[in-house]
């Protein structure tokens, strides 16, 4: 009960700020109609977009059509993915800052986040139904050295935007956890991070997730391992179908 209250007292100041803020969340400049946008112009022109040329597949920006190389070695388990902005340069600079003490960058890549997933995906979609967005977790002692877990920072964000679009969506950030800790990945092959995210996450209400359509969220999509393991335990819950929206991803392989 107690962590509830303080939870609730944390996410009210986050909304307080999140509307009142004057400043570009990408230099500090100052920006007036904030929240109406976050960044200011030449933040906002450093930001590369994934564009109309991406994997179906997986969502990341590639060069040629169809599925990308990365998909074509190790297709992912889940049903599609959707990425606004590419990996690298400024994008990746404040997806790092985002993770590494400064979360309300979280607010903006949402925001974008739900927007996009509305405009590639929900607006051609007869079906109405409600979106469990699932953020990826963080295992518990990763989630106490860092103080918060930025893809449940992202879900939150996205849920609200599109419930402001007229979209039915809730987060459920403890329907998956991740029950043992895993080795840093950046070095690894996909194979070896396969191996190292294997049984690493665990459905924990199993059904809540059964017959739903699941949006799983998380930062940076890199070869899709933690997702594929994400969504492989979550159809074997039996969910209906699992999406992942993740903020940026890296380019096709070549």
């Amino acid at each position: 009960m107690e962590n509830n209250f303080w939870a609730k007292i944390e996410k009210g100041i986050r909304g307080f700020f999140s509307r009142h803020g004057y400043t570009c969340d990408g230099c500090e400049a100052e920006i007036f109609d904030y929240p109406h946008r976050r960044l200011c112009a030449d933040c906002e022109q450093k930001m590369e977009r994934t564009g109309e040329n991406f994997c179906p597949k997986c969502g990341r920006k590639k060069v040629a059509d169809g599925v990308c190389t990365d998909c074509k070695g190790n297709l992912p388990k889940f049903t599609r993915g959707f990425s606004p902005f590419v990996y690298r340069e400024q994008v990746a600079a404040m997806v790092n800052r985002m993770k590494n003490g400064n979360p309300h960058l979280a607010l903006y890549f949402g925001e974008q986040m739900a927007e996009y997933f509305a405009e590639k995906y929900l607006k051609n979609c007869a079906d109405s139904e409600e979106l469990i967005l699932v953020p990826v977790p963080l295992h518990k002692s990763k989630r106490i050295e860092r103080g918060y877990n930025q893809s449940e920072r992202l879900a939150e964000s996205i849920c609200e935007r599109l419930q402001a679009l007229g979209y039915s969506a809730r987060v459920e950030t403890d329907l998956l956890q991740k029950r043992k800790e895993t080795a840093p990945q950046k070095q690894m092959t996909y194979r070896e991070r396969m191996e190292n995210v294997a049984g690493a996450y665990h459905v924990h209400k199993r059904k809540e997730c059964k017959g739903k359509t699941i949006l799983l969220i998380d930062d940076v999509l890199t070869t899709g391992a933690t997702s594929s393991e994400c969504a492989a335990r979550l159809f074997g819950a039996g969910a209906k179908e699992v999406y992942f929206l993740v903020a940026a991803a890296l380019l096709e392989r070549r």
